[in-house]
């Protein structure tokens, strides 16, 4: 069977090699990571019956027990966890390697890891900018991406917005802090001529963020006490549906920027900064590669930039302006 007779070859190379299957002990990190044979397998999407037996291989070719099995599922011994930190070293290194391999013949390119949100929103509207300037480089975008994908070298630059302990765990951070406001179509405003009386249309936000209303009342000192919020799905369907007269999204100033300049919306109150960043990672393999760097520099004066402190509305309140400028000082 080709089966059978790609499984000896395995083993004759693992042998040589004086190491366990390879592929057993990739079944070991999913399993150390979900305690659980069916999670592992549901995970990796094979049987459970696979999974059991290839740990059953493992713990006879090391002659000792690495799971402590239980009816809620499995606990590592503690041979197990010393292996897991193995395994968690080696296949850091092999990725590491394997990416810096690939990243050697990529040419003029850049890998970018952000969210959907980010990517549609606030890159893609202006990247046509940067490939004016520069149309032998190319991107690659990753939606899925965290710090770890930076760390190996999955991805060279990577955007978070949050907030992160410090010390931050890579050498080159880039940090803007993050503004949000209200938005809303220009034919809004005329039922909005004050914060206090945005709850008299309709407050859009997206599920994923239902603090977010409460976020910008809290930094601009109003109470939406009565306020009639609508929730969308998505990011995206809140905007579009600010755009359509429906009510006032809140959102990030980084995110609305082109539809503010295009005229599509309107920031009738600023922004206003909240305790959050919009962060820039480069990972250190790639911070000299002459694609990186110029992206960077691209980002750093058209995105990441310190204007976005300060609201360019031009409807924008002198109470807000004020709060703006001493939260810059």
């Amino acid at each position: 069977m080709p089966t059978t007779t790609a499984a000896r070859i395995e083993k004759e190379i693992s042998q040589m090699r004086k190491l366990p299957i390879l592929k057993s002990l990739h079944l070991f990190e999913a399993v150390s990571e979900f305690s659980s044979f069916s999670k592992a397998a549901e995970h990796l999407n094979i049987t459970t019956g696979a999974v059991s037996y290839q740990m059953r291989l493992l713990e006879d070719w090391f002659g000792r027990r690495l799971f402590l099995r239980r009816n809620s599922g499995v606990r590592l011994t503690s041979d197990g966890e010393q292996l897991k930190r193995s395994c968690a070293s080696a296949f850091t290194m092999l990725e590491k390697g394997c990416y810096a391999l690939r990243r050697r013949d990529a040419g003029q390119s850049v890998v970018v890891g952000c969210s959907p949100t980010f990517l549609a929103h606030s890159l893609l509207p202006r990247i046509g900018a940067f490939r004016q300037l520069h149309s032998d480089i190319d991107f690659v975008f990753k939606t899925d991406s965290d710090l770890d994908s930076l760390s190996v070298g999955a991805v060279d630059v990577l955007f978070i917005s949050g907030l992160f302990k410090r010390p931050l765990p890579f050498r080159e951070v880039h940090v803007s802090n993050e503004t949000i406001g209200p938005v809303c179509a220009p034919v809004a405003l005329e039922a909005i001529k004050s914060p206090e009386n945005i709850i008299s249309i309709p407050l859009l936000r997206e599920s994923a963020k239902p603090d977010a209303w409460n976020e910008w009342a809290e930094a601009a000192a109003i109470c939406l006490r009565g306020s009639r919020h609508v929730v969308f799905d998505t990011f995206f369907l809140a905007l579009e549906a600010a755009k359509s007269g429906l009510g006032a999204a809140i959102t990030s100033q980084i995110l609305v920027k082109n539809n503010i300049e295009k005229g599509e919306l309107v920031a009738p109150f600023g922004f206003v900064p909240i305790d959050r960043s919009i962060h820039m990672f480069i990972n250190e393999h790639a911070r000299n590669v002459t694609a990186v760097k110029e992206f960077r520099s691209w980002v750093l004066s058209e995105i990441l930039t310190r204007d976005d402190l300060v609201s360019h509305s031009k409807g924008a309140t002198r109470e807000a302006e004020q709060s703006l400028l001493a939260s810059v000082r």
